[in-house]
């Protein structure tokens, strides 16, 4: 896409009852990402008419602009990666919009307060500002979808006041929501791993990235067996690659380095494709990653040939447009991975339900590349700092020190079941003799 939503506030002259008045005014606009000539946006009018008629403060009337902003490109996004619930939108504009993309984009904001980056509150909030714009496109016969909105009395500040029932809170449409007493600590929330030496998942992941999502499965190898963040690896030049030699032998290095300007030229907020720290990165040539990258070469090459390829420097190019993938396409394809790998492990009930108990997204490749340097290698914290590419040696540390108490409870859970039955014997002996047993 070549333009954007954005939100601005100016002073404007205005002439009432004859008189010239001037007064600032906040717009819902588009801004063109080639000439970056910004335009007013019709849809300004739902902040005049809801918000600004009613004598809501400017404050108040930014912010509701600037979720609806956030709302409007997202839904560009989506448009934008191929998302086949938004595609007809492309063609029909604001007039198709509908429930179910207010719902998919709650949802979406829902996984980010798992990730530890937003507030649960402020999905509630958004949700109540969709409810507010939705509904006032409705009554403007902007959309035509047909919505049944439900009203109930009820008391808030011991006033009794009229409360619009979401439609978005829908079974139908599997809107998902927050607990909204979650943590915004990720570290607290999340997954770190799939568990000690768990090869066997992390290989079986990666082959259910072959058959979900090819384009990227090289781009989760190199997460996992190499310590990668997301936007390091849609960030990745061909040229970035220092391949290992014919025989496998050699070094296998990727040039991390902020490429944004090669790769994604036209994309002003680059986000979700960041480089925290540039570096050689050194990635373990274990057998599933050495036949990944021959096949991903071998389909880059087979996409040249058709003429598929519109940037020829990315290595993690879609394989339905040729565009370098972007750092919410490989987020949304890594959902998808998660939710089949998920699928398949389900019968395994262990597997499952650890796999299940803390959200994780695309950053739990570092974690499986940091346990096999600490519990397969025995790194210490400041040779893991260095090999992952952090700043500050305590992201290591905290990691360290989580996975070892961890892996004491564990055995302290198994001594204590042990000492409870040699009391039962009248046997009872010390510490060092029941890790013996």
């Amino acid at each position: 896409m070549n333009y954007e939503f954005v939100v601005k506030q100016k002073k404007i002259n205005e002439i009432r009852e004859g008189k010239l008045n001037s007064g600032d005014k906040t717009f819902l606009c588009i801004k063109d990402k080639v000439t970056g000539i910004i335009y007013p946006h019709p849809l300004s009018n739902f902040i005049k008419s809801e918000l600004e008629r009613k004598s809501l403060s400017l404050t108040t009337q930014r912010n509701y602009a600037e979720e609806i902003k956030k709302f409007l490109n997202y839904i560009l996004e989506c448009i934008e990666n191929e998302d086949e619930t938004f595609l007809h939108l492309e063609e029909e504009g604001i007039f198709g919009l509908q429930l179910q993309h207010g719902a998919r984009y709650i949802s979406f904001l829902t996984h980010r307060v798992k990730l530890g980056q937003i507030k649960s509150t402020q999905v509630f909030r958004t949700e109540r500002i969709l409810v507010r714009f939705f509904r006032w496109l409705i009554e403007q016969n902007i959309t035509k979808e047909n919505v049944q909105y439900r009203e109930e009395i009820r008391i808030v500040k011991g006033e009794k006041r009229t409360i619009t029932i979401s439609p978005f809170d829908n079974f139908e449409l599997g809107t998902e929501y927050p607990n909204k007493r979650e943590s915004t600590k990720a570290k607290d929330i999340k997954l770190h791993d799939f568990g000690n030496g768990r090869l066997d998942l992390v290989n079986l992941f990666i082959r259910v990235a072959e058959i979900e999502a090819p384009d990227i499965a090289l781009g989760i190898a190199f997460q996992c067996y190499g310590g990668l963040r997301r936007g390091e690896v849609v960030n990745l030049l061909r040229s970035s690659v220092k391949e290992p030699n014919k025989n496998d032998s050699g070094e296998f290095t990727l040039n991390i380095q902020d490429n944004w300007k090669i790769l994604f030229p036209d994309k002003e907020l680059t986000v979700s494709e960041q480089v925290k720290k540039e570096r050689i990165q050194a990635i373990f040539k274990v057998p599933i990653v050495l036949e990944l990258y021959k096949k991903h070469k071998e389909n880059l090459l087979r996409l040249e040939r058709r003429g598929r390829i519109k940037n020829k420097h990315a290595l993690f190019c879609s394989i339905h447009t040729g565009k370098p993938i972007t750092g919410m396409a490989y987020w949304e394809r890594f959902t998808k991975v998660k939710d089949k790998f998920l699928e398949i492990l389900e019968p395994n009930e262990k597997d499952y339900q650890f796999l299940t108990s803390k959200s994780w997204s695309t950053h739990i490749g570092r974690g499986i590349y940091t346990n096999m340097l600490v519990f397969l290698l025995g790194w210490s914290a400041s040779q893991v700092a260095i090999a992952r590419g952090d700043s500050n040696i305590q992201s290591a540390q905290d990691y360290i020190e989580e996975q070892n108490v961890k892996k004491q409870t564990e055995e302290a859970v198994e001594i204590i079941a042990r000492a409870t039955i040699q009391a039962n014997q009248r046997n009872y002996t010390s510490i060092e003799n029941l890790r013996g047993l």
